[in-house]
C-alpha cells in the first residue's frame, strides 16, 4: 500500500510540474503565494472584523457602568421609560433578584396609576464618598403627567420631589446593590388614583 501511495504521489507531482513548467517565476510567484495570501487576507478581514466587534461589544455589555452616578442614572431612566432591557448588567450580582423584582414591582405601581406618569424627572446626581468599592448616589426625583384636553393644548402636572438613595458596588463596572426610594402609591399619588390589580 504504501508503494501504491508512493507511485500516486510521483505522478501528481509530474503532471503538476508539466502544468508549471511554461510558467515564469513571476507568475509562479504571484499565483501560488501571493494571490492564498490576499485571498486569506481579505476573507480573514471580512470575518474577522463582525467578529472582533460582536466581542467587544458582548463584553462591554457584560460591564457595569462607568461611574456610582451613571449606574444609579442608568437605573432609573430604565425605570422611567419602562426598558428592562440591558438592566441586568447594572444590578449587582449577589442582589440581582431582589433588585429586579423591585424594579418590576414599582414599574408597575407607576402604570397602575390612572393614568400613568409621562416621565420621571432625576434631579442632580450626589454622590457620597467612595468607600471599599461602594458609594451611595442620592437624587431627587418627581413625575411628570401630560395630557391633551383637546387638539393644540395641553396640560401637565408634576409631582413633588422626594430623595432617592441608590447603593452602588465597583464590580466590574459600577452597579446598583440596592435602592431606598418612596412609595409610589401614597408618596407620588394619592392611594386613590392607584389601581389595585
Amino acid at each position: 500500500m504504501v508503494t501504491q501511495l508512493g507511485q500516486w504521489y510521483r505522478r501528481w507531482e509530474q503532471r503538476g510540474q508539466r502544468r508549471l513548467a511554461g510558467w515564469s517565476v513571476g507568475r509562479r510567484w504571484a499565483v501560488l503565494v501571493l494571490l492564498p495570501t490576499v485571498l486569506f487576507g481579505c476573507g480573514g478581514a471580512v470575518v474577522a472584523v463582525p467578529v472582533a466587534l460582536f466581542a467587544n461589544a458582548t463584553i462591554a455589555a457584560g460591564r457595569g457602568a462607568p461611574s456610582p452616578d451613571a449606574a444609579a442614572d442608568s437605573f432609573l431612566m430604565a425605570l422611567g421609560y419602562g426598558q428592562e432591557e440591558g438592566l441586568l448588567p447594572l444590578l449587582d450580582d449577589e442582589h440581582q433578584d431582589d433588585l429586579l423584582a423591585h424594579w418590576r414591582a414599582y414599574r408597575a405601581a407607576m402604570q397602575g396609576t390612572d393614568p400613568p406618569p409621562s416621565r420621571l424627572n432625576v434631579g442632580p446626581l450626589t454622590v457620597g464618598p467612595i468607600s471599599e468599592g461602594r458609594a451611595e448616589v442620592t437624587t431627587d426625583v418627581s413625575a411628570t403627567w401630560w395630557s391633551i384636553d383637546r387638539p393644540g393644548s395641553g396640560l401637565s402636572y408634576q409631582s413633588q420631589a422626594y430623595p432617592w438613595r441608590i447603593r452602588t458596588r465597583e464590580d466590574d463596572g459600577w452597579r446598583v446593590s440596592g435602592v431606598e426610594a418612596p412609595p409610589w402609591c401614597g408618596g407620588y399619588v394619592l392611594a386613590s388614583k392607584c389601581r389595585t390589580r
